[in-house]
Order: C-alpha cells, then sequence, then structure tokens
C-alpha cells in the first residue's frame, strides 16, 4: 500500500510530541500566559492603543506566533539530531520510503506541533480578552507556513550540527534574536527610523504582522510582502532539507 511508510513516520513524530505534553505543548501555553499577565496587563495599562487596539490585543498575536516558530524548530532539530545520535536513522535510509517522504514526513511533524501548540496558545489567550479572528484564513495560513520554514531550520540544524552543543547554536544566537526583536512586543511606529530600517531586514517581524493582520486586521508591514516571504523561504529551505539529506551529509559515513 502506497505512503504505510509515509503515514506511520508522520505518525510516530505526532505520537512523539503528544506523548510528552508536559515538555512540549504545556510549556509554551503556560510561558505564554505569564507574559499575558506580566505585560498584556502590567505594562498594557500603561500602553492605550497600538496600531487602533489594546496593547493585550496587539501582544496575543506575536505571543502565538513565537510559540508556534520556537515549537516547530525544537521538534525536528530534537527528533531527528537524535535519530542521527542514536544511529536510529539508518533504519530509516534502508527503508523503502523515499528521501522526499522521510524529509517531509519529520518535518510535517514538525508543523503538527506549532500548528497544536499555537491552537493552544490561541485558545488560553481568548480567555484574558474578547478578541475576534477578523480572517481566519490568513491566520491559519501564516501559522502553518511558519511552522513549516521554522521545522526546516530544525531539520538544517540538526543534520548540520555534529554535538548537542552545536545544536542549540542557532536557537540561541540567531531564533531567540529574530523572535523578540521581530515585533512580538512592540510596533515599528514606537522606534525610530533607522531601526526601523532594521527591524525590517528581520524575516520573523514579516511572518508576525502577518498573522497579527489575521487577528486584527491591521499590520505594519506589507501583507502581500509576507505571503510572498514565507512562501520563498518555505520552498528554499525545503530544497535545502532535501538536498542535504540526499546527499548524506553527517548522515552516510
Amino acid at each position: 500500500m502506497k505512503l504505510v511508510g509515509f503515514r506511520t513516520l508522520f505518525f510516530r513524530e505526532c505520537h512523539r510530541f503528544l506523548r510528552l505534553a508536559n515538555q512540549t505543548i504545556i510549556p509554551p501555553v503556560i510561558t505564554a500566559t505569564l507574559y499575558i499577565l506580566i505585560f498584556g496587563n502590567a505594562l498594557g495599562s500603561r500602553i492605550s492603543f497600538l496600531s487602533g487596539v489594546s496593547y493585550l490585543d496587539f501582544l496575543i498575536p506575536g505571543l502565538v506566533m513565537m510559540s508556534v516558530i520556537n515549537s516547530a524548530y525544537s521538534n525536528t532539530s530534537s527528533s531527528f539530531y537524535i535519530a542521527r545520535f542514536q544511529g536510529s536513522i539508518q533504519e530509516l535510509l534502508v527503508s523503502s520510503m523515499s528521501n522526499f517522504e522521510i524529509v517531509f514526513a519529520i518535518i510535517l511533524g514538525g508543523v503538527a506541533r506549532g500548528l497544536s501548540v499555537g491552537i493552544c496558545v490561541a485558545a488560553t489567550a481568548m480567555l484574558f480578552t474578547n478578541l475576534v479572528v477578523l480572517h481566519l484564513g490568513i491566520m491559519f495560513f501564516f501559522v502553518i507556513a511558519v511552522a513549516f520554514v521554522f521545522s526546516c531550520a530544525g531539520f538544517i540544524s540538526a543534520i548540520w550540527a555534529d554535538d548537542f552543543d552545536k545544536l542549540s547554536l542557532f536557537q540561541t544566537y540567531c531564533l531567540v534574536p529574530l523572535t523578540y526583536l521581530g515585533g512580538v512586543f512592540f510596533s515599528l511606529e514606537m522606534l525610530p527610523p533607522f531601526w526601523q530600517g532594521v527591524a525590517r531586514v528581520n524575516p520573523v517581524l514579516y511572518f508576525i504582522d502577518g498573522l497579527r493582520f489575521g487577528y486584527l486586521g491591521t499590520s505594519d508591514v506589507d501583507l502581500r510582502s509576507a505571503v510572498v516571504l514565507v512562501v520563498l523561504l518555505g520552498v528554499a529551505m525545503f530544497a535545502l532539507c532535501y538536498g542535504l539529506f540526499k546527499a548524506g551529509y553527517n548522515i552516510k559515513t
């Protein structure tokens, strides 16, 4: 039967993070809740409106996207690196699955975790506000597309890293700064002109503002630019993942 291996691998990736929900799903929800309580309420009471909405409503899309990014990246980076470290990746290499099926199934597992966490964070955030999603289709597009991009990033990091120390380099020095400087807690209009230009170089800003448009119908960046950017990055990064895996980079020794 066709695609049995693909479905099995995908369901295994999903079962892995669902079985460890106390490590994979619950912590991002708790973290987002604390951000809402501390920043949304304490700081929000001193900031009246941003982009025509309350600070709490402005904050929620950024927190959802931040949770999606971290979860999607962590899933593939940890899962694939552990498979390399334990040697179980060799079982996949000798299976009847194609390289495309293996790579796509693992990356979709990261997307599933990112989407699951995003939904949980969004549902929890609704307990603190009456925010209504204006464009549900746009919201799901950006959640899924961005989860795909950073699931690919986790795969690339896991195939490149030679040890656990290197595995954490991208997340520590790239992912965390880009996320926190990507407009989660602030609007571009709050920055001086020079720093607005610097912020616009950050792709995470477009991802967060794309989701923010889905929620609020307003954004600091052009929605079309955000859509094109996330699609191009998704295609390019998946091609890189597939190319590295097919070439056996750091796998076939």
